[in-house]
């Protein structure tokens, strides 16, 4: 409530402060020496404080700094414009003309300077202008050429031929138009992002005390542009330039009473607060802040160094700050409690770290056990089909007194061990990493074609792959190959194997007197990891192509 109060006398205040220039600018005082150009001389005083007021407010260092101090700077150099026109070059149409269009300079840079503000306003103190929103000073540069160069286009404002009457018969172009929605963009974009990154709950609740300044200046720049603003001995009570800078001069009051933008005030009543012992002094000395329970310092602790103890228990710290010097002094009674118990305590400690260091170890060596074992137990599962058939070979074999049969058994558990083994291998490598080089794959599969071989059935295999592939890709292609040739070992006459491709593993399978395919199932599993599938039949003979996609760097 206080804040809101506080803040609505300010506003009072300033519009109090524009009221007073309406008697100058009613010709109300004569406008002769002694008395003439009061206006510009009063609001040029005015200007004067605001930009004095800016520095006493604002932090003296940081971009956020410069932002505000700008806007005031800005504001004096508007009101300097506007004594030029009307005084030194009032009867000087074309100068008195350019220095009109000069009021786009201020009047554009403002609200973009404010905008600014708002973006600054952050936790950390060295926050810089985002580079993305560079382009808003490129437009309004843009806007503040075409209004300089307003005489060549007239966009701006159009007149007459010849300027003829200028000052007073004039239109408004659709660059007026585009520009003025240019700066109350900025304006509004810039009071939203205050009350947004606001952190104070109170200043959020009384952020709509900002619209009462900002209506006020649309409603009398309205009745300004439309010549239905108020008039006294022919002319205008109040003037852009006053109406723009009291709108902007009240809105930046607002957020630094409201808190929206951090300020330079109260240092006393923070430092008094202080639930620690500190103050700060100046050069001699002498106490220039200080909180309630810092003691007052003497000349013999004043010459200490920081980090001195001034009793058993107490330490004083010191840093020398512009100007001065900052104390604090530290309560060290609990903190030499505790390195007490921690000396009794270090020796228990070391014991328990080299207990604890043992624990961990032997979790580490449990751990690697558990999972070295659940990926044996994952090989074990995948690869149960093919043990049972090596049982069932091994049975078959013992059973039968044929020779052949027993070579042919021989040979296909030989074909499936070597299946195992490799399947195994690639499994330990998918554990690693999730890519494994084409050379493995093209390792298993000329291993598993050599016990083919010593089946009867002739297998070749070439390979100029060079790269890796996803490991899961890899499994289960290696699957598959192992599937047809599993499923067609009775019938298939001979076996050839192709991997190539450098981006990415083609894998060509060639079998002769295929009789079963891949199942739905087998395909469908390949999709899932990427792979393509692919079979062409020509003459007894089947052409299959695996496409594996690259996988990442294998290691």
């Amino acid at each position: 409530m206080n804040e809101r109060k506080r803040t609505l006398r300010r506003i009072a205040l300033y519009y109090l402060l524009l009221a007073f220039n309406i008697i100058p600018n009613a010709n109300i005082i004569p406008d002769s020496f002694p008395t003439r150009n009061v206006s510009t001389i009063y609001l040029l005083s005015v200007c004067v404080c605001l930009v004095l007021y800016y520095y006493h407010r604002v932090t003296p260092t940081g971009s956020l700094s410069v932002m505000m101090k700008s806007i005031s700077w800005m504001a004096l150099f508007l009101i300097l414009l506007r004594g030029i026109k009307y005084s030194v070059f009032a009867e000087i149409a074309v100068f008195a003309r350019h220095i009109w269009y000069l009021y786009y300079v201020p009047m554009l840079l403002i609200p973009l300077l404010l905008f600014y503000i708002s973006l600054l306003v952050a936790p950390k103190d060295d926050f810089r202008i985002p580079k993305g929103w560079y382009w808003t000073l490129g437009v309004t540069v843009i806007f503040i050429a075409l209004v300089l160069t307003n005489d060549m286009h007239q966009l701006v404002f159009s007149f007459k031929p010849q300027f003829e009457g200028w000052d007073n018969d004039y239109t408004y172009g659709v660059l007026f138009y585009a520009a003025t929605l240019w700066r109350y963009i900025l304006y509004v974009a810039a009071i939203v992002m205050l009350v947004i990154k606001c952190r104070i709950v109170s200043a959020r609740k009384n952020a709509w005390i900002i619209v009462i300044p900002f209506a006020l200046g649309i409603a009398l720049n309205l009745l300004l542009v439309t010549g239905k603003i108020l008039k006294a001995n022919g002319a205008n009570i109040l003037e852009f330039p006053e109406i723009l800078i009291c709108t902007v001069a009240v809105v930046l009051e607002c957020c630094i009473q409201l808190g929206l933008i951090p300020t330079n005030t109260d240092y006393g009543k923070l430092f008094q607060k202080f639930s620690i012992s500190a103050q700060i002094t100046d050069k001699k000395g002498n106490a220039v802040y200080s909180s309630y329970s810092a003691k007052p310092l003497t000349a013999e602790q004043f010459s200490m160094t920081g980090g001195s103890r001034i009793d058993e228990h107490t330490v004083l710290h010191k840093m020398e700050i512009p100007g001065g010097f900052g104390f604090w002094q530290d309560d060290m009674t609990e903190l030499d409690r505790l390195n007490v118990e921690l000396e009794e305590a270090k020796e228990g400690l070391a014991e328990e770290a080299e207990l604890i260091r043992l624990r961990n170890e032997l979790k580490e060596k449990q751990t690697k056990t558990e999972q070295r074992t659940l990926v044996y137990d994952t090989i074990a599962k995948r690869t149960q089909r093919q043990s049972q058939l090596i049982s069932h070979y091994a049975e078959t074999a013992r059973k039968s007194d044929d020779i052949n049969v027993k070579e042919t058994m021989r040979g296909r558990i030989t074909l499936l061990g070597a299946y195992i083994k490799r399947y195994a291998n690639l499994m330990l490598l998918s554990q690693e990493s999730s890519a494994v080089e084409s050379g493995e794959l093209g390792l298993s599969v000329s291993e598993v074609l050599r016990y083919l071989n010593f089946c009867g059935i002739p297998g070749e295999f070439f390979s100029n792959a060079g790269c890796t592939v996803k490991a899961d890709a890899a499994l289960s292609v290696f699957e598959a190959f192992e599937t047809l040739l599993e499923t067609n070992i009775s019938s298939i006459k001979g076996a050839f194997v192709n991997l190539s491709g450098q981006d990415g593993v083609l894998f060509k399978l060639t079998l002769e007197n295929l009789t079963e395919s891949l199942t739905q199932n087998d395909i469908n599993a390949l999709s899932l990891v990427g792979v393509s599938y692919d079979i062409l039949q020509e003459d007894g003979v089947a052409y299959i192509s695996f496409s594996l996609p690259k996988g990442g760097e294998a290691v």
